[in-house]
């Protein structure tokens, strides 16, 4: 009877522990207002940063029935981007993944833009972002997967560090600023259409 007591009350620990160790997700919907998040000011004055604004808008939407739009002119021959940053301090620790779902329009340009998500952390200047881009499709929702648990060997694989200490897992209790960037890679020798549009993100969950 005491052994079967000893084993009950160590098992309700356990279940007590981890309940009390799972994080609570972190949910960005855009349902009724941009939730913080931002062009960045140091975007407004970069020739490549071609984002113009932002507003919550009803024309599409992966969750719910709005998502956040961003007005974008992207020039098609040479490379460009459209930030958007959350810039409040954050501690990470115990979560294991940022996602957010992206959308850009059936006329985008086809096989030219991508999406990456990238943290401040750990100071100003950190700035670790995803190191591959995920491919985005016109006409259809695609979710990119930030890893936010790793070996400190293994996250080199994912997000682009100098070195282990710089990277996420030393500074999950250090972040400043999440970020997602939409790219649009083209050079004069490989250029693209010309896109002035909108790009729909939607769905940031961090669990």
């Amino acid at each position: 009877m005491r052994i079967c007591m000893i084993f009950i009350s160590i098992m309700m620990a356990l279940v007590t522990h981890d309940a009390w160790c799972a994080e609570t997700p972190i949910h960005f919907d855009f349902e009724n207002s941009t939730e913080d998040w931002v062009i960045p000011s140091w975007a407004l004055d970069q020739s490549d940063c071609v984002g113009k604004n932002i507003s919550i808008s009803p024309e599409q939407s992966s969750s719910g029935n709005k998502s956040l739009k961003i007005t974008c002119d992207f020039p098609g021959n040479s490379w460009a981007a459209a930030v958007v940053e959350y810039e409040e301090n954050i501690d990470l620790r115990g979560y294991k993944n940022i996602t957010a779902d992206i959308y850009i329009p059936k006329n985008a340009p086809a096989g030219f833009m991508a999406a990456k998500i990238i943290v401040t952390a750990g100071g100003p200047d950190y700035w670790i972002e995803m190191r591959k881009a995920i491919p985005l499709k016109a006409g259809k929702w695609i979710t990119i997967n930030a890893p936010l648990e790793a070996t400190p060997s293994g996250e080199l694989k994912y997000w682009r560090c100098k070195t282990n200490e710089e990277c996420v897992i030393s500074n999950l209790d250090k972040v400043s600023k999440i970020a997602i960037r939409i790219e649009y890679n083209a050079w004069a020798s490989q250029a693209g259409p010309r896109y002035v549009g909108d790009v729909y993100i939607d769905n940031v969950t961090i669990e």
